[in-house]
């Protein structure tokens, strides 16, 4: 008689647990335009979100050279732009290593989104909406309303990223447009996905309500609105933490 294999646990039971590395994608893939740094991070990410890398998982420059069909240059420099990023560990012999998030760390994290989030709104709610920037912001909230609210993947994970790349550049301020990127939003999001799931029925709702606020001029509303949605996956991971 066969023997019944036993049952997979689940990813969400330990969350801050090291995952065991998958082997790089082997297929060559064509470069955008150039084969430059930017496309090589952006596809990663991708990646990322469509499952074909993972935290804790290896990057091998010799790997993604014949991935990308590109030189060791423009791959150095998309690892080190990962790792400013703060997705990438970069460590001497070693190489660059996906990053693993405790629990903990997430929640951290997206305290510190919460406020910067919450800034950009409020920020924004002060300029111009029919401005040319108040314009792009409104384009790519359009976008986000095409998905369902329980959509995964990275297409999704790319027109929200382009949401809050247009509230921050409607806020217009450098500093806040050079901080937060450097905020570990992507690794949070994939690694703690099955937790954060039961958040995705509000998401297109709490991006709504954000944008509403933001083109009435409503600054203290749009930032309310925007740090409530972030409480939602703080008060989650604290949930879980705590049992």
């Amino acid at each position: 008689m066969a023997k019944t294999p036993a049952p997979r646990r689940a990813a969400s039971a330990r969350p801050d647990r090291k995952i065991k590395a998958k082997q790089a994608p082997a297929a060559t893939v064509k470069p955008g335009p150039g084969g430059t740094r930017d496309y090589l991070v952006q596809d990663i990410i991708k990646r990322l979100y469509d499952g074909e890398y993972e935290p804790g998982q290896r990057l091998q420059e010799t790997q993604l050279t014949a991935t990308y069909g590109v030189s060791r240059g423009p791959v150095r420099e998309a690892l080190n732009a990962l790792a400013a990023m703060n997705i990438v560990e970069l460590t001497p012999q070693r190489g660059a290593q996906l990053r693993v998030l405790r629990i903990e760390e997430a929640i951290d994290t997206l305290v510190v989104a919460q406020n910067l989030i919450g800034l950009a709104a409020r920020l924004a709610a002060q300029q111009a909406p029919d401005s040319k920037a108040g314009q792009r912001f409104r384009t790519c909230l359009e976008k986000l309303q095409t998905f369902k609210p329980d959509t995964e993947g990275s297409a999704f994970a790319v027109a929200r990223d382009n949401f809050y790349a247009a509230l921050t550049a409607m806020a217009n301020n450098t500093e806040l447009s050079r901080i937060l990127p450097t905020v570990r939003v992507h690794l949070i999001r994939v690694q703690f996905r099955s937790l954060l799931r039961i958040t995705d029925s509000t998401r297109l709702a709490d991006y709504q309500k954000i944008a509403e606020a933001v083109f009435a001029g409503r600054a203290r509303q749009a930032e309310t609105a925007a740090r409530a949605h972030i409480d939602r996956a703080i008060t989650r991971l604290k949930s879980f933490s705590s049992e």
